[in-house]
């Protein structure tokens, strides 16, 4: 009869990987959102700062499905 560990152990090597694909997510959001407030507030259009914020958001809501999917 096998013995199936529950909790962290037997999750290791997945979680590590997900956690991070989360943190690199997670920076490149960090880094769209500053840059795009930014553009937005430098810029005479502030369209192109508006842009870069969603596209930001994206990395945001793809680190958000990995978070909720475990």
């Amino acid at each position: 009869m096998e013995i199936h560990k529950r909790g962290e152990e037997a999750e290791e090597p997945r979680s590590k990987t997900v956690f991070v694909i989360r943190q690199v997510l997670n920076i490149i959001f960090i880094i769209g959102a500053v840059v795009g407030c930014i553009l937005y507030w430098v810029l005479p259009e502030p369209t192109i700062g508006i842009l870069v914020v969603m596209t930001a958001m994206f990395f945001k809501m793809a680190e958000c499905v990995l978070r909720f999917k475990k």
